[in-house]
């Protein structure tokens, strides 16, 4: 079907404009333009932009070239508009007087969407032409939007009206909000003494673009006929959805000191539109029949709201590409690509060795099996990791004792390690994590190693880029036997899955090698920058002919897996590896973003603020003290997803997953962790998250706080 006109619609995840385009999608092309919120709409497109300034209005215009502009964007809180009058004027004055100037200069018809609550509220039905009279700073700012827009945009058409329709998941309208409380024998409180002519977005759209049809300018109240109280409104409502009106009680806003002053009387009259289309407006009874007929395919059930996830990869084209060259002309696994991100991994971290393997858990796994850990042997770690470090050690028999957390880092606390290799009988290893990418003390760690001779593997799976307090980065080993790394799309680069273990010990490094692809060797054996017979062959004489290795030869010398990474995963690693830098200083930028933001706000900290320069932030934790602003972690992040902010919990200890308690773990013996666990969350961070992303992260943690 060919569409008729192409129009941009502000606002565009509010109430009014998602309703006015499913009402219009079919007959023409509908843009939403969102400020912050994303969400999607089935033949509606969507995108994010900016409207803070003239410029940033005239380059929407230029962008999209629509036929016409309803501007609905607007700051609709009458109490954030008494509490911050300048934001108002900004977003309901100053934007309206830009996208008109915008508008006039390009050609493009704009509707102006204004309000009824322009009057003083003591006489019924005001016309057009009614003395203006606004009683509070709502009020002011939308009528200085509409002076700005009859200036500087002759041409416009400035609607003044009062509509309800259905609402979304994260915002309900006045409607919904009566009847989600009485289909729910909810008591229902209206004002019997606040007056309306509340129109349905439906019938308001239809109107509207009769009077752009007609190339009608100024100002119209597009409303319906009838001017009821708000309790009058919400029994006709429940008498249509056959709900139960005894749920409504009627009360004054006299009654109700607190609110900002509104008027009570804000009925508009329609009689100069009907005149001017000759028409008549549907009554508010045939209105509600509409909004009846539509619940099943409501814009509760149609918008769907977009999550700003709490990490996220991040893929361009020449990462694309990479792989593309690999799939035309390289070999997919066991080929050149391997080597060269085990390269180029080595090289970044300052390592002798890097083996890359299929995913973090393998590498971990793998360093056990090099260390040959196995029954009745013990290893360190921390309890506020995922379940994949201490698995490792599980793997191979071997039993994980737990050290809490220090506090302040949220890493293993090095002063109660040494107690544990004195109470522990047979501590072979220590494995610290570098949680959310802040590095242990690991010269501290490596002293402690070297005096009771113990083995040390860093799990530096949300470490990569980050360094040491000497400056050197995580990975060269200079304080363990192993580090090992993942490239999950959520950490530091991405290669769908995928590990690296690195080492400057030959022996682990050759060890690694056979493990990590089933215990076998072909009798060459290869690592960076030399190649030679492999002396280890133990059937010499099958192996050899006339001095020379036969060709197809291969023997399997230990019981290993198949942990190969393929060459696919490496191209992708090794183009994300030329973006390292540009990813770890978005997310420092990032980072300090957030720390002002929630600076000396009651009842938030941010976590690991003191070791900023050395992380490599692979998340953003802070603490909330969920008691103190009445509602629990659960209920926090339900309204973050809500608002359309993603969060996740990093960790559950492990101590306190169902295996590990069944074998004898218990979080009473970890109080810091369990401490620490009641009360964090993890909020949006990777790189592409704009400003605008991040912003709307604050805002909503922010008001969820009463900030």
């Amino acid at each position: 079907m060919l569409k008729n006109k192409k129009i941009l619609i502000t606002g565009g995840s509010g109430l009014l404009a998602v309703n006015w385009a499913i009402s219009i999608r079919d007959k023409h092309e509908v843009t939403l333009l969102l400020h912050q919120r994303k969400i999607s709409l089935r033949g509606v497109k969507t995108d994010v932009a900016a409207l803070n300034s003239l410029d940033d209005c005239m380059a929407a215009v230029e962008k999209y070239q629509p036929n016409i502009i309803i501007h609905a964007a607007g700051l609709t809180s009458i109490e954030e508009c008494e509490s911050n009058p300048n934001l108002a004027q900004k977003v309901n004055a100053t934007l309206a007087k830009n996208m008109a100037i915008a508008c006039s200069n390009q050609g493009v018809k704009l509707v102006h969407i204004s309000t009824d609550h322009l009057f003083l509220g003591d006489q019924e039905f005001s016309t057009e032409e009614s003395a203006t009279n606004p009683v509070n700073n709502y009020a002011k700012s939308k009528l200085l939007g509409e002076q700005q827009v009859l200036e500087n945009c002759k041409d416009a058409l400035i609607i003044r009206t009062n509509f309800y329709s259905w609402g979304t998941k994260y915002r309900q309208s006045f409607s919904d909000l009566i009847l989600n409380k009485l289909k729910n024998n909810q008591q229902v409180d209206l004002f019997s003494d606040v007056f309306f002519t509340p129109i349905l977005i439906d019938e308001l759209s239809k109107i509207t673009h009769q009077l752009i049809d007609t190339n009608t300018i100024g100002v119209f109240n597009i409303v319906s006929s009838e001017r009821v109280s708000k309790y009058e409104f919400g029994i006709k409502l429940a008498n249509c959805f056959n709900l139960d009106v005894g749920l409504i009680n009627t009360v004054s806003i006299d009654d109700k000191p607190n609110l900002v002053k509104r008027p009570k009387d804000m009925s508009l009259s329609n009689t100069k539109l009907c005149q001017t289309l000759n028409c008549e407006i549907a009554t508010l009874d045939e209105q509600l029949q509409i909004l009846k007929g539509q619940e099943d395919k409501s814009a509760t059930n149609q918008v769907v709201l977009d999550i700003i996830p709490y990490g996220k990869h991040y893929i361009d084209e020449d990462d694309i590409q990479a792989v593309v060259n690999v799939l035309k002309y390289g070999m997919l696994t066991q080929g050149p690509k391997v080597s060269e991100f085990e390269s180029r991994i080595a090289d970044y971290v300052g390592v002798k060795y890097a083996v890359a393997v299929s995913n973090g858990t393998a590498a971990l796994h793998l360093a056990c099996m090099a260390l040959e850990l196995g029954n009745g042997d013990e290893v360190i770690t921390t309890p506020n990791t995922f379940v994949a470090t201490s698995n490792s050690i599980l793997y191979v028999g071997a039993k994980p004792v737990f050290v809490d957390i220090d506090p302040k880092t949220l890493n293993i606390d090095v002063e109660r390690i040494e107690d544990t290799i004195k109470i522990s009988k047979n501590i072979k290893a220590i494995f610290p994590v570098h949680f959310a990418g802040l590095p242990c003390d690991m010269k501290q760690i490596k002293k402690l190693a070297d005096k009771y001779n113990l083995a040390v593997v860093e799990d530096a799976a949300h470490a990569l880029g980050a360094t040491y307090n000497n400056g050197n980065k995580v990975g060269n080993c200079e304080y363990a036997d192993m580090t090992c790394f993942s490239f999950h799309p959520v950490k530091g680069i991405a290669a769908g899955e995928g590990g690296m273990i690195t080492t400057n010990d030959f022996d682990i490094y050759r060890k690694l090698t056979l493990l990590r692809s089933h215990g076998i060797t072909k009798g060459n054996f290869e690592f960076p920058g030399v190649s030679r017979p492999d002396n280890s062959l133990v059937n010499k004489d099958a192996a050899l002919e006339a001095g020379e290795l036969k060709r197809w030869y291969y023997e399997m010398q230990s019981l290993g897996f198949n942990y190969r990474i393929t060459d696919i995963q490496s191209a992708l690693a090794i183009s994300q590896m030329g973006k390292i830098d540009l990813f770890l200083n978005a997310r420092r930028s990032m980072v300090r973003v957030y720390d002002k933001a929630f600076k000396d706000i009651p009842n938030i900290t941010p976590l690991q603020a003191h070791g900023r320069d050395n992380s490599s932030h692979h998340i953003y934790v802070v603490s909330i003290v969920f008691d103190k602003i009445g509602m629990t972690r659960h209920q926090f992040m339900e309204k973050l997803a809500e608002q359309g902010v993603g969060s996740q919990v990093h960790y559950i200890p492990v101590v306190s997953q169902p295996y590990y308690q069944e074998l004898g773990y218990k979080i009473q013996q970890y109080s810091i962790t369990d401490t620490y666990y009641q009360s964090t969350l993890s909020i949006p961070l990777y790189y592409g998250l704009s400003d605008v992303d991040q912003r709307l992260v604050i805002s909503s943690i922010r008001k969820l706080l009463g900030k």
